[in-house]
């Protein structure tokens, strides 16, 4: 677990368990990303060369202590999975694990691993054995799965940059392209922020 992460679980007692205010979770995620940003140590995945653009999401699960992965999986509405545990240690040398469907497009994928982030960071906790979670496009919007997607499109999509990108272009595909979103994100972003 990296720093910040460890620091935000500690700042809310380890507890998430109650915690789906998705304006606030809107707020946590920026705030994450930027201490991602601001810490001098990880100069070497060249983080800031991202900021205000497409979040490094795969740097960044990297700095988490994941390996990622992209899979061919027999159901085409599997999305992702996420792992953590020491019995994965063998087989991928390390105890997380993040695989993701390569017939998704690249888009689709780099939200996936930013939404199963946003499960290890609320749903995980460090005192079990274990963890995981499977993502599928049709499953049923729980409140942790809305939590989940409002954080991954909070962290690729920054606030303040969306906004500021946004009111230079109202293009979808645009701000689909620099953000490196799926454009249902996009839509999804601009209603969540009420930029319409």
């Amino acid at each position: 677990m990296s720093v910040e992460i460890t620091q935000y679980r500690t700042y809310h007692n380890n507890d998430f368990s109650n915690y789906f205010n998705l304006k606030d979770i809107d707020n946590d995620a920026e705030t994450l990303l930027n201490q991602f940003y601001n810490n001098k140590e990880y100069n070497h995945f060249n983080l800031t060369s991202h900021q205000g653009r497409a979040t490094p999401i795969i740097e960044i699960a990297r700095i988490m202590g994941f390996k990622v992965y992209t899979a061919k999986f027999k159901e085409r509405n599997l999305s992702g999975t996420i792992g953590v545990s020491n019995e994965l240690q063998e087989e991928y040398g390390r105890n997380k694990v993040i695989i993701l469907n390569n017939a998704d497009t690249d888009k689709h994928i780099l939200f996936t691993l930013a939404h199963e982030i946003a499960h290890y960071i609320y749903d995980y906790n460090p005192t079990s054995d274990g963890y995981s979670n499977t993502y599928r496009t049709d499953e049923v919007l729980t409140d942790k799965e809305i939590r989940a997607n409002r954080f991954a499109a909070a962290f690729l999509m920054p606030r303040n940059s969306f906004t500021a990108k946004y009111n230079e272009t109202h293009n979808i595909s645009e701000l689909s392209d620099y953000f490196n979103v799926p454009e249902a994100a996009v839509k999804l972003r601009i209603a969540q922020l009420e930029l319409y």
